[in-house]
C-alpha cells in the first residue's frame, strides 16, 4: 500500500533528524510573536509552509500541519500581532507585515539544524483573513509563488459593502464583537472601519494580474455565512481565470466557514496539491 500522509502515520522513524513539533518566537515591528515550528523528519532542508489563522485564531488548523509534515513539508503557524500571546494590538492592518516577519525568521534562520528549512521553497496557505493576507502578500513577492487560500476574504471588496450597507456594517458588528474582546485593544467597530479605509488597495479583483501569475489552491465552502461565495470566492475566480490564470485550482466544498465538516476532504485536496507545487 503506497504511503497517503492524510490517513497513514510514516513507516520508519529516522533517530538522527524526527519530526518534531516545537515552540518559536520572532518580532514583528518590536513586538514578540508566538509559533509552532513542525519539522518534518529527515535531514532534509525542506520546503516551509507559512500556515495562517484568521480571526480571531481559535482555529490553528494543527490538524492540516501535521498533515504537511508527514509529507515532507516543514510547517510554520503564528499568532499575529496583539493574539493569542502575542505582544502589541491587533489590528488587521498588521497582517502583511507580520506574515513577511515570519518570512524573514525562516529566512534567517538559514542552516539552523532545527528548523531544517529550505529558505528558497516558501508555500502560503491561510484560512479567512489568513487566506487574505496570503495572496495579499504573494502580489507584491516574487519569491512566493505557491499559494494556498481557505474560505479566504476579499477584504476590500467586503469594506465596500460595509461603506454603503449600514444593515450589513450592523450586522457585522455584532458578528464579530466577541471575538474583538479576546484580542488586544481591538473593537468590532475599528476592525470594519479598516476594511473600509482599504477599500482600493485590499480589494484583491485588483490584483487579478498580478495573482493569475501564481500557482493557486481556493477553496470556498458552499455554507459560508462569513466569507460567503458571491462576495469573496466567485468574483475573485472569475477575474483570474478572465486574466489567464493557468495554475489555477478551484474547489467548492459542502461545509461552513471552517471546514468542519469537511476536514479530511480538505487535507486531501491540499495534499494532492501539494504534490504539483513549483519552485
Amino acid at each position: 500500500m503506497n504511503f497517503d500522509p492524510v490517513i497513514n502515520d510514516p513507516k520508519h522513524y529516522d533517530p538522527d533528524y524526527p519530526s518534531s513539533m516545537i515552540p518559536v518566537a520572532f518580532e514583528s515591528k518590536g513586538s514578540r510573536l508566538l509559533g509552532t515550528y513542525f519539522t518534518a523528519a529527515g535531514k532534509g532542508p525542506h520546503p516551509v509552509i507559512i500556515l495562517l489563522h484568521g480571526f480571531p485564531g481559535n482555529e490553528n488548523n494543527f490538524d492540516l500541519a501535521h498533515v504537511f509534515r508527514r509529507q515532507g513539508f516543514n510547517v510554520l503557524t503564528f499568532h499575529y500581532r496583539g493574539c493569542w500571546g502575542s505582544q502589541g494590538d491587533y489590528s488587521w492592518e498588521n497582517l502583511p507585515d507580520d506574515l513577511g516577519a515570519a518570512i524573514e525568521f525562516i529566512k534567517s534562520n538559514r542552516g539552523n539544524e532545527k528548523l531544517r528549512a529550505d529558505t528558497g521553497k516558501i508555500i502560503l496557505a491561510g484560512h479567512s483573513m489568513g487566506g487574505f493576507a496570503s495572496l495579499y502578500y504573494s502580489v507584491f513577492s516574487d519569491e512566493i509563488k505557491n499559494v494556498i487560500s481557505m474560505a479566504g476574504f476579499n477584504a476590500g471588496a467586503f469594506g465596500e459593502l460595509l461603506k454603503i450597507n449600514k444593515e450589513i456594517y450592523n450586522l457585522s458588528v455584532e458578528k464579530i464583537k466577541f471575538a474583538a474582546t479576546i484580542v488586544n485593544n481591538a473593537s468590532a467597530e475599528g476592525l470594519l472601519n479598516q476594511l473600509i479605509n482599504h477599500i482600493d488597495d485590499w480589494n484583491l479583483l485588483k490584483y487579478s494580474s498580478n495573482l493569475s501569475l501564481k500557482n493557486l489552491l481556493i477553496i470556498g465552502a458552499e455554507y459560508d455565512t462569513t466569507a460567503p461565495l458571491e462576495i469573496h470566492h466567485l468574483p475573485l475566480i472569475a477575474s483570474l481565470k478572465m486574466t489567464g490564470a493557468e495554475l489555477l485550482e478551484e474547489h467548492i466544498l459542502r461545509c461552513g466557514h471552517s471546514f468542519a465538516d469537511r476536514r479530511i476532504e480538505l487535507a486531501r485536496i491540499i495534499s494532492n496539491w501539494l504534490t504539483k507545487t513549483r519552485f
